[in-house]
């Protein structure tokens, strides 16, 4: 990989980890409960570690980040929510954008798979493993998320 492919690569995924921060945002804004809330702040958090890592590692500085512990978080929130109370806060349009960030999330860890698969760097490549595997974490989040919140309906669908 040259040094224009190399840069191009970085300024897309710091954009897209940008993007990612200011959509998760958004979400945590539009989110009434308190513990979804908290969890999509934490998502747009980890967003922010990921560009300011690439940028620094696009610099010529070390790649090293620290682990996320969103999920650990995640699972305090989870034992405090009413299923039924965060499924009545987030609707159905609220879903919808749940949805939307599990998709992004999912091109996001094969976005940062196939740069690592391709990268003649072992820096670079271990950056970009790592930072597929905080996306896979999200993506569980945001699964686990969403299959918390349409429990209630599911339940009555499945009844």
């Amino acid at each position: 990989m040259n040094t224009t492919e190399s840069t191009n690569i970085f300024n897309f995924a710091i954009k897209m980890e940008d993007d990612g921060e200011k959509f998760y945002r958004r979400l945590a804004d539009k989110s009434a409960d308190k513990g979804v809330k908290s969890i999509l702040n934490g998502l747009a958090d980890d967003e922010v570690k990921h560009g300011r890592t690439l940028r620094e590692f696009e610099k010529g500085a070390s790649a090293e980040m620290a682990e996320t512990v969103i999920l650990g978080n995640a699972k305090n929130v989870f034992a405090g929510m009413d299923a039924s109370k965060a499924f009545d806060a987030a609707g159905t349009d609220q879903l919808a954008l749940y949805e939307q960030a599990l998709e992004i999330e999912r091109k996001s860890r094969e976005f940062y798979k196939l740069q690592a698969d391709n990268s003649a760097v072992k820096s670079a490549r271990d950056l970009f493993l790592k930072i597929s595997d905080e996306e896979n974490r999200h993506y569980f989040l945001l699964e686990n998320l969403i299959s918390f919140i349409t429990q209630p309906q599911r339940g009555l669908e499945n009844a």
